[in-house]
């Protein structure tokens, strides 16, 4: 094992102690929240704010935040749109900046709420969240979520004093929150806007970057992406999964890991196969992309625990062998 490739590997190492850290055991956790539902909720054994809205509408929404420790607390509110994950569910941290250009209106747009509330000791606090349906009727659905996490009191102070905020407690709850006005739903898309050779967590992977431009939860999704090269039909790599979801008006990645090899540059074909078994709606979407010699030399040489092709040099020694006898 070459220098490089140590360090690579003490650095992925090191960086998977720190994804792990269990920096929020259970006992650490030191406050509930309880949704109180409303008469236009949908369904009430559903655990998060599923509401049917009027245009023009405002409503009060309320959370109970209890404190189960012994000290005072201060919990933090944020109201961010839905995101896909790459792991197929869905994700409340996206920040309303970063929102897909598809998103016309977001949670955050008809939300709104608190900053922070003080809780004292074993005491609860109520949160109000003020919904102001747009006039204007809107397609579809509006998923966001609220997303609640405690400061500690040094950071109070750091607050007060940097006018900023700084969550040390990684732990967080998110209560969703998703909006209709009725219930017919305009009809989903899938498009590919791009695929790039790339990394995750150290290793060569492909992303395709996908896109739901619809304002429509599509559910239960099954992916099959195969890469091969241009011009042939053997899979080099694929990547199958399935019961996956993805949120309106949203962009996400689907990776295909390149399985710890080096990135060849050269000309690819990637096929992917996505289909709804809720809807039964299918998708299909053939593109060629391509890895220049150095952007596959770049990415190598940061790949962690990639493994190398010597075919070449043992071809060049040969040939210099060849030449010599």
């Amino acid at each position: 094992m070459n220098k490089r490739k140590v360090i690579n590997y003490l650095k992925l190492v090191f960086g998977l102690m720190i994804f792990f850290s269990p920096i929020a055991h259970a006992e650490e956790v030191d406050f509930t929240v309880k949704p109180e539902f409303p008469e236009n909720q949908v369904a009430s054994n559903s655990g998060f704010y599923d509401l049917k809205v009027l245009p023009g509408t405002e409503q009060e929404l309320n959370l109970i935040v209890h404190n189960k420790s012994d000290q005072a607390i201060t919990t933090k509110f944020e109201i961010n749109p839905a995101a896909t994950g790459e792991n197929g569910g869905f994700i409340y941290t996206l920040k309303d900046s970063d929102r897909d250009e598809s998103m016309k209106l977001s949670i955050s747009d008809i939300a709104s709420t608190v900053d922070t509330i003080s809780i004292p000791a074993k005491g609860s606090g109520r949160v109000i969240i003020k919904l102001k349906i747009p006039k204007k009727p809107f397609e579809g659905i509006i998923l966001g979520g609220i997303r609640i996490s405690s400061i500690s009191d040094s950071e109070n102070k750091e607050k007060e004093e940097a006018n900023g905020f700084s969550v040390s407690n990684s732990f967080a709850y998110t209560i969703a929150i998703r909006l209709q006005e009725n219930d017919k739903l305009p009809t989903s898309e899938l498009f590919l806007k791009s695929v790039q050779a790339s990394q995750i967590v150290g290793r060569n992977s492909i992303k395709a970057t996908l896109q739901n431009p619809t304002p429509t939860i599509i559910d239960k999704v099954s992916y099959h992406g195969q890469v091969m090269k241009k011009g042939q039909d053997k899979v080099l790599h694929e990547n199958k999964v399935d019961g996956y979801r993805i949120a309106p008006n949203t962009q996400f990645d689907f990776p295909v890991s390149w399985d710890n090899q080096e990135f060849k540059a050269g000309t690819y074909r990637y096929v992917l196969k996505a289909r709804s078994e809720e809807t039964g709606k299918e998708w299909k979407f053939d593109q060629e992309f391509t890895i220049s010699n150095k952007e596959a030399k770049t990415l190598n040489e940061q790949a962690v625990d990639v493994e190398k092709d010597y075919s070449s040099y043992i071809l060049l020694i040969f040939l210099a062998l060849v030449i010599v006898l």
